[in-house]
């Protein structure tokens, strides 16, 4: 009689509901869509949203500015533009829309010596944060976003962006600039 053995069963990690989140992304060619879908997916998986429909555009200068001058009565560039199309409060459903600035993201990322596209993904996290309920006017809540930011980046493989970039520009300015 053949004795069974029992076989130790790798450890999984704890299952969850499939996302069945829509995310277009649009202004950005294949590969960098790619990128960007994967980020704002971790972003929302990480803060448990399980469904909905959220739209990145990555657009140009003179884009944002006319948003941001039509929506926020700015007329500056800026790097993300979050828009909460949302009813109410869902915690687990998204709904709405990210307008992220290469440009900014280029220049940035050149000031501090990091992948533009790193810089990009950064501005879609933060976006997707934002519709998630953080915010960033107060300095302590600024700064737990950021972490978070930086938590998400690192576990899409990017490491952090955010505080490494901070302690470049540090480190530049100590040095005389660049």
């Amino acid at each position: 009689m053949k004795r069974r053995t029992k076989r130790a069963r790798p450890r999984s990690r704890p299952r969850t509901a499939p996302s069945r989140v829509t995310i277009v992304v649009t202004g950005a060619d294949a590969p960098l869509s790619n990128l960007v879908r994967r980020a704002a997916r971790a972003a929302l998986a990480a803060q448990g949203v399980l469904a909905g429909r959220l739209e990145i555009a990555v657009v140009g200068e003179a884009r944002m500015r006319a948003v941001h001058a039509q929506w926020l009565a700015d007329s500056s560039v800026t790097d993300v533009l979050t828009f909460d199309l949302s009813d109410g409060p869902a915690n687990s459903v998204v709904d709405g829309q990210v307008l992220v600035c290469a440009p900014v993201a280029r220049r940035r990322a050149s000031e501090r010596g990091i992948d533009w596209r790193h810089e990009l993904l950064l501005y879609v996290v933060h976006g997707c944060l934002h519709l998630c309920g953080f915010d960033d006017r107060r300095n302590a809540d600024a700064k737990c976003m950021h972490v978070r930011e930086d938590q998400i980046l690192r576990r899409i493989g990017v490491g952090p962006v955010y505080y490494c970039r901070k302690a470049r520009t540090k480190a530049a300015s100590a040095k005389g600039g660049r």
